[in-house]
């Protein structure tokens, strides 16, 4: 930049023409670069998220039980007071079918992870209900596959989970649940056991991914 030499040139002077030539390619190298330049911009920006956990959330239906505690009907706990963020887990009042929990959450979100497993599990067991603030109320997930909690087994194509929290005496796996209206905000969600056969739970934590939107002016 040192060595640039800039043409000056007085009202009514000429200009050859390699040299307009020369600045016209200058200007569109420079409009090029900087094109490139806020289309990577731009990309970042619709790739950018926000992630939210919730902890120690507590539920009005349910039962919750400490994870050192045996539930009914089960035969271990998990031994150990705490795994991750998880303190609690939250199963059906009576053994069998019906609400698990009901979380209050009142935030936007595009993705809801939440940790489960389950007694007996390996088999679609879990409803999960979303109470937007509106009031609509909308089943966003049925007959989702919950994997067993007692030893560690394969990710399942109808319901993969992204990790997994490792006891000798149980298992949580963190699965995602896709918010069917991202653009409403959500009041409450609920986890239903809908299987007689298994015993899932849900631990107290949930985190929340939102895809960064831009302002409109």
């Amino acid at each position: 930049m040192s060595q640039f030499k800039p043409i000056i040139r007085n009202p009514g002077d000429t200009i050859k023409s390699e040299d307009w030539n020369s600045i016209q390619t200058g200007l569109l190298a420079e409009i090029a670069k900087l094109d490139e330049k806020i289309q990577w911009l731009k990309g970042y920006i619709e790739n950018m998220c926000e992630r939210i956990v919730l902890v120690n959330l507590e539920s009005t239906l349910g039962k919750a039980y400490k994870l050192t505690d045996i539930v009914p009907g089960e035969k271990k706990s998990y031994g150990v007071s705490f795994m991750g963020l998880i303190t609690r887990q939250w199963v059906t009042a009576v053994p069998g079918t019906g609400d698990i929990c009901y979380f209050g959450i009142t935030e936007y979100c595009d993705i809801i992870y939440y940790w489960s497993g389950s007694e007996n599990g390996n088999k679609p067991t879990l409803e999960i209900i979303i109470e937007y603030v509106d009031g609509n109320v909308v089943t966003a997930g049925t007959n989702i596959y919950i994997n067993d909690r007692a030893k560690l087994s394969p990710n399942n194509k109808d319901n993969p989970y992204f990790q997994f929290l490792f006891s000798e005496n149980g298992i949580w796996y963190k699965y995602a649940l896709r918010n069917p209206h991202p653009d409403k905000e959500i009041r409450y969600i609920k986890f239903r056991n809908t299987n007689a056969q298994c015993n899932p739970r849900i631990g107290n934590v949930i985190q929340l991914k939102t895809k960064v939107r831009p302002i409109a002016w």
